[in-house]
């Protein structure tokens, strides 16, 4: 049975229901919108490697195999499904992350048949030997581009420097030796364990009618199939796997990219640690804050400087960085700052400005379709709620955040990757 999920600090509604297949379905009704968006997510990223079936079998697959099925679903036996998708107005893509696969599509019309379209390529694999070979040539030279892009492998370095185990330290789409053990059997075996109905989230956002969206759902979707796979991951250390990776390219100007492995949070308390940490991080490096004045006006950021934290299943970090002139000088820099920080703590004024302005981009995230469909899959697929979102940016206080400040910063395991000039 349908639910409806009222918000109303935010005037919206979302409207869910999960159906006997065991599909979880959302619908974001925005009257008057001429784009509608919709996307069919799985729980299954680049770091599920190895799991146990429903026949309690441990499996282990090549790196990059999650990345690879997605590429491979958009393949028909008489064509791409992409074309189809264009003939009916519709812009489709899709993406492979850590966690989770997305399928999805924007449109201003035949909405109803792109919808039908994704809900059905999605569950109807089509592998052979030849197909599968081509792919491999053509993900090898996507896996060589990101070889030769200096922000990709900047980022890169930095993964393998702070974990010794987890695969999150292997790029989402694999490596060029692993790729070649990707045959049709493997494929079939991660579509059947991962692309099962109770582990899937269908989002649609626009102005669409939540009824006709799960009729279409229920009528497409088939019964559920084999109980959802257990994913094992290492145990990972709690230690970095290296304190500095550094690599030369052709650059202008150096990168670095400067990580603080952190515990994972247990996950009733991960939304909360994910809010904490990008108030802490704003305060800390955003384009208003202090240090951040400080390293611009000495020349060592640029308006390309970023900061993040970034968690999944047994992996979180805080990762900063960007272009530097001079990255010895900029790490020292923000380790000094750093340790000035915890030592004084923070301005509870700028965490309240910090918290306002975090607050307001939340809200304004419900005036682009698109951009909340995304976020709400992203949440709900590792089984949490983004409109607690809200609740927490209400409630969340500089004490938290100073907190927050002490645990990962106070003693922090640290690991830095720097990419210099060849020249």
């Amino acid at each position: 049975m349908a639910m409806r999920i009222e918000v109303p600090a935010l005037r919206e509604e979302i409207w869910q229901e999960v159906l006997p297949s065991g599909l979880a379905c959302y619908v974001l009704p925005k009257p008057g919108f001429a784009t509608r968006y919709a996307s069919f997510s799985t729980r299954y990223g680049s770091c599920d490697q190895t799991f146990m079936g429903s026949d309690g079998q441990v499996r282990e697959t090549p790196a990059g195999i999650a990345h690879f099925l997605e590429h491979k679903l958009f393949e028909e036996e008489d064509g791409n499904v992409s074309e189809r998708f264009s003939a009916l107005g519709a812009m489709a893509n899709a993406y492979t992350n850590y966690g989770a696969t997305s399928y999805l599509f924007s449109t201003t019309e035949h909405f109803q048949e792109a919808l039908d379209l994704l809900l059905h390529f999605v569950q109807e694999p089509y592998f052979t030997e030849a197909n599968v070979h081509k792919e491999q040539g053509i993900i090898a030279e996507e896996l060589r581009m990101y070889l030769d892009d200096p922000r990709s492998v900047v980022f890169q370095n930095l993964l393998a420097a702070l974990y010794q185990r987890h695969p999150v330290r292997v790029e989402i789409g694999g490596t060029l030796d692993s790729i070649q053990h990707i045959g049709p059997q493997e494929l079939f075996l991660c579509h059947r364990a991962f692309y099962q109905p109770g582990n899937m989230v269908l989002m649609v956002a626009g102005d669409v009618d939540p009824a006709e969206v799960f009729g279409m759902a229920r009528r497409a979707v088939g019964a559920a199939g084999a109980a959802a796979v257990r994913r094992i991951y290492p145990e990972e250390p709690r230690a970095v796997a290296a304190e500095m990776k550094r690599q030369r390219m052709a650059v202008g100007v150096p990168l670095i990219a400067i990580g603080f492995k952190d515990d994972p949070a247990p996950s009733e308390d991960a939304l909360r640690r994910e809010v904490t940490m990008e108030i802490l991080l704003d305060v800390l490096f955003g384009s208003s804050s202090e240090i951040h004045r400080q390293l611009y006006e000495e020349g060592l950021i640029g308006q390309q400087f970023s900061s993040s934290y970034f968690s999944g299943d047994g992996y979180a970090a805080s990762v900063l960085g960007g272009p530097t002139p001079d990255p010895d000088r900029l790490l020292a820099r923000v380790e000094g700052l750093l340790a000035e920080a915890v030592a004084k703590g923070l301005d509870p004024r700028d965490v309240e400005r910090s918290r306002r302005r975090s607050l307001g981009e939340f809200v304004a995230l419900f005036n682009a379709p698109e951009a909340v469909a995304h976020a709400f899959s992203e949440y709900a697929l590792r089984g949490l709620d983004l409109m607690a979102v809200y609740d927490l940016l209400r409630t969340i206080d500089a004490d938290d955040v100073a907190q927050r400040l002490r645990e990962q910063f106070a003693l922090p395991r640290r690991s830095v990757s720097i990419v210099e000039r060849a020249d």
